[in-house]
C-alpha cells in the first residue's frame, strides 16, 4: 500500500518541487560551475531534488501506519495537501499571479481539492500514480541538458610552438565594468578620479573603440578566453570550449587561471578552487542545498513570503541564484575578489619562468559595497540589479558603483607596483579588459537587452581594453575596431606562437583589424552591429555626468545635485525647518566607533525617513551632515510630502576613525540652509 503511495508522492512533488528547480537549474548550469560543484555532487543534487520530498513522505506514511488506519489516513491527506499547495504556488507563478491573495487563493484550493479528489475518487488514485512517470521524465531532461558540466573533458590538444619563451602574460578581466565610467569630459582617462587606470593608459596600449561578446559572464568570459562567438547553449565550461587559453599554453609554459565562474582550465593545470573536481565537500554541497532551498522559494512564494528571503538578484545568464557567488566575495572583511587579484599576480612574478596567468575579478561587480579606500558599507536595499524609475535613483546606484569602481582603480595601482617592484614590469605583456558593461538608465535593464536602444546598448558591450606589450616604454591610444575577441590572437601573436588554430578575432599588435562593424550577441539569442566609434563612449560619459559630475576625485562622486559645492564644507544654517517633522538615520549606529582601515565597516551608503509636515517646494534638497560638513545629498525631498524613504551615497573621507556626529541639512531652491530638528 505504502509503496503506491510513494507514486502518488513522487508525482506530486515531481510537479510541486522537482520541476521547478531542476528546471531553472538545467537551463542555467553556469550555476555549478559558480558553486565549484563536482560531478557526484551534481549527481546528489538531481537525485535529492526528484526523490527525497517523495521518499521523506512516504517514510512519513510508514511510521504513522502504526497510530491506527485513521491517523495514518490524516497524515496522508496532510501531506498531500502539503504538496497540493505547494503545487498551487507554483501553478501561480507560473500564471503570472503578482499579489498575495490570488497566490495564496490558488494554493489553499489546489491544497483542499487534491486531496479530496484522491480521497473520493479511485481513478483520480490511479491516475496520480501513472503521472510519477514525469520523474523521471524531468530527471532524465535535466541531466541531458546537464552534460555540458556532467561529461569530464581534457579539452583540445595543443599544437603551438612558443618562440618568445621570455615573454610572461597576465590578462585580467574585470567584471561588469562600462568604459564611459572612467571617461573625463576631455575623452581621456580621468586621472585625478582613477589614477591607476590612468596609470596603466600612460604606460600601455589604450583600444577606446573595444566591444565585449556578451552582455553577461557565462558567454562573455568564455569567448574572450577562446575567440570563438559565444555558443547559445551549453556553459562556461571546457567541453563547450575545448580550444582555449588554457589548453593552447598548457604544456608550453607555466599556466595559471583564477575562474570564479568559468570551468575552462583543465584538470590539474589550475588551482582546484577554480575548477569543477572530483572531489566531495560536505560543506560546499550542504551550502548549495541550502542555497537552492533559497532559490525554490523565490520563485514559487508569493510576494510577502519572497521579501523574508534572502535575495537572489545580481546574476548573469538571467539565473539569480549565481548571485551569492558574487556576494560571497564581499561578506568578509579579507575582500578575496581582489585579494585573488594580488596572489595570482604574487605568484607570477615570484616564478621566473614564463608564464600565462588569467585572473577572473568580481568587481566592480555588485554588490556595490565597497569604498575606494577598501571598507565596507551595509549596502541599501534600494540599490540592486533593477533601475528605478526616476534619475535620483538611478544616481544612487551609480554612485555606489563607482565607489565600488575606485576600490578597483586602487587594485590596478597595485598591481603596477607589484610589477614594476619585481622587476617584472618590462617583459610581462599586460592585458586588462572586462567582459561587459553595465547600463543605468532609468526604467531599463541593467544588462538584458534586444538592442532596441543602442545607448543602453553602448553601456553594456563597450568595455576598457589596456594592452601593456612587453618593453613598451610609452603610452599610446589606438582607435581600431577592436573586440575582445580579438584579445587571443594578440596574445598569440606577441609570444610568437604558432599554431593551427583559428580564432574569431584578430591580432592588434601590429595592425588594426581590416573592419568597422563588429558583431554582438546577447545571452537571450539577438544581435546588432556596433559600428560606431568612440564618440559612442564620450556621448554616454556626458550623459552619466549629467547624474554624477565627471570631475574631481573620486571622493567627489557623493557630491551631485544643485547642493554638489557643499559637499566637504562647513554648513552654516538659518535656524530650524519646521517643515520638517522628523527624521531617522537607520545606519546611526554605525557613526561611532569607526576603525578607519581596510576591511572594516564604514556607513558609507545611509539610508532612513524625513517625514514632512508641509510641502516642500521642487528643487528642494536634504544634505546629510557629518561633523558639520556636507557628507552627501538626499533627492528625494523635492516636491516631497508626508514620509519620504531616501538613500544618499557620502564622502568616505569624512568618515576616519572614531565618533561622528551626523545631522540633516534642508536646502530650499532658493539656496536657504536649515537644519531639520533632532
Amino acid at each position: 500500500m505504502t509503496s503506491r503511495h510513494f507514486l502518488t508522492y513522487l508525482a506530486l512533488a515531481t510537479m510541486a518541487v522537482t520541476q521547478p528547480i531542476l528546471d531553472l537549474y538545467s537551463r542555467n548550469v553556469t550555476v555549478f560551475s559558480a558553486a565549484k560543484l563536482s560531478t557526484p555532487e551534481i549527481l546528489a543534487f538531481v537525485l535529492l531534488v526528484a526523490i527525497a520530498p517523495a521518499v521523506l513522505a512516504s517514510s512519513v506514511d510508514r511510521f504513522t501506519r502504526q497510530f491506527g488506519a485513521k491517523v495514518n489516513e490524516s497524515a496522508r491527506l496532510v501531506m498531500l495537501g502539503v504538496f497540493s499547495a505547494a503545487l498551487g504556488l507554483a501553478v501561480a507563478r507560473w500564471l503570472g499571479f503578482e499579489g498575495d491573495v490570488g497566490s495564496v487563493a490558488l494554493s489553499v484550493s489546489f491544497a483542499v481539492a487534491l486531496p479530496w479528489a484522491f480521497d473520493r475518487s479511485r481513478p483520480v488514485r490511479e491516475w496520480s500514480r501513472w503521472l510519477a512517470v514525469l520523474s523521471v521524465a524531468v530527471t532524465g531532461s535535466a541531466v541531458v541538458q546537464m552534460r555540458p558540466v556532467l561529461i569530464g573533458t581534457e579539452g583540445a590538444s595543443t599544437d603551438a610552438v612558443v618562440a618568445a619563451p621570455s615573454v610572461s602574460v597576465i590578462q585580467i578581466v574585470f567584471d561588469e565594468f562600462p568604459l564611459h565610467a572612467l571617461i573625463s569630459p576631455a575623452g581621456t582617462i580621468d586621472a585625478e578620479r582613477f589614477p591607476g587606470f590612468a596609470e596603466l593608459a600612460a604606460s600601455s596600449t589604450w583600444y577606446r573603440d573595444t566591444v565585449a561578446a556578451s552582455n553577461f559572464t557565462h558567454q562573455a568570459v568564455p569567448a574572450l578566453l577562446s575567440s570563438v562567438e559565444p555558443a547559445a547553449e551549453g556553459g562556461p565550461f571546457l567541453a563547450e570550449y575545448p580550444r582555449n587559453i588554457f589548453t593552447l599554453f598548457r604544456g608550453r609554459v607555466g599556466i595559471e587561471g583564477v575562474e570564479p565562474v568559468t570551468s575552462l582550465c583543465p584538470a590539474g593545470e589550475c588551482a582546484p578552487a577554480n575548477r569543477v573536481n572530483d572531489s566531495v565537500d560536505a560543506r560546499r554541497f550542504l551550502r548549495f542545498i541550502r542555497d537552492a532551498g533559497f532559490v525554490y522559494g523565490q520563485r514559487v512564494l508569493p510576494p510577502t513570503a519572497r521579501k523574508k528571503l534572502p535575495s537572489t538578484e545580481g546574476a548573469w545568464g538571467g539565473f539569480n541564484a549565481v548571485a551569492d557567488k558574487f556576494k560571497e566575495q564581499f561578506d568578509g572583511s579579507a575582500l578575496p575578489h581582489l585579494k585573488a587579484l594580488e596572489r595570482a599576480v604574487a605568484r607570477h612574478v615570484r616564478d621566473r619562468e614564463p608564464r600565462v596567468s588569467v585572473v577572473h575579478v568580481l568587481a566592480p561587480h555588485a554588490p556595490w559595497r565597497l569604498t575606494p579606500d577598501l571598507r565596507l558599507t551595509p549596502q541599501s536595499p534600494e540599490i540592486g540589479i533593477k533601475n528605478p524609475t526616476d534619475d535620483d535613483g538611478v544616481r544612487d546606484i551609480y554612485q555606489a558603483f563607482l565607489h565600488q569602481l575606485g576600490a578597483t582603480d586602487r587594485a590596478v595601482s597595485a598591481l603596477i607596483a607589484q610589477l614594476r617592484d619585481a622587476g617584472r614590469w618590462d617583459d610581462t605583456m599586460l592585458v586588462v579588459s572586462a567582459d561587459h558593461g553595465i547600463s543605468f538608465v532609468p526604467g531599463m535593464p541593467q544588462r538584458h537587452t534586444d538592442f532596441s536602444d543602442m545607448a543602453q546598448s553602448d553601456d553594456i558591450f563597450r568595455v576598457p581594453l589596456f594592452v601593456k606589450f612587453p618593453n613598451q616604454r610609452r603610452g599610446e591610444t589606438s582607435e581600431c575596431a577592436a573586440s575582445n575577441l580579438d584579445v587571443l590572437p594578440t596574445i598569440v601573436d606577441v609570444t610568437k606562437t604558432a599554431t593551427s588554430w583559428t580564432f574569431a578575432g584578430s591580432s592588434l599588435a601590429r595592425v588594426c583589424p581590416a573592419r568597422r562593424e563588429r558583431v554582438v550577441r546577447s545571452a537571450t539569442g539577438e544581435t546588432a552591429v556596433m559600428s560606431e566609434d568612440f564618440g559612442a563612449v564620450r556621448a554616454r560619459a556626458a550623459h552619466y555626468a549629467g547624474l554624477v559630475p565627471n570631475t574631481g576625485p573620486i571622493s567627489r562622486v557623493a557630491a551631485v545635485g544643485a547642493s554638489a559645492a557643499l559637499i566637504g564644507m562647513n554648513l552654516p544654517t538659518e535656524g530650524t525647518d519646521d517643515a520638517v517633522a522628523s527624521w531617522s538615520i537607520k545606519q546611526a549606529d554605525g557613526f561611532r566607533s569607526i576603525a578607519g582601515i581596510k576591511g572594516t565597516s564604514v556607513p558609507a551608503q545611509v539610508t532612513g525617513t524625513v517625514t514632512v509636515s508641509r510641502f516642500l517646494p521642487s528643487g528642494t534638497e536634504g544634505i546629510i551632515t557629518v561633523d558639520g560638513k556636507g557628507a552627501g545629498v538626499i533627492g528625494e525631498l523635492s516636491g516631497a510630502s508626508g514620509t519620504v524613504r531616501f538613500t544618499a551615497i557620502l564622502d568616505y573621507t569624512l568618515l576616519g576613525a572614531g565618533d561622528h556626529r551626523v545631522g540633516l541639512v534642508i536646502r530650499r531652491p532658493d539656496g536657504r540652509l536649515t537644519r531639520a530638528p533632532g
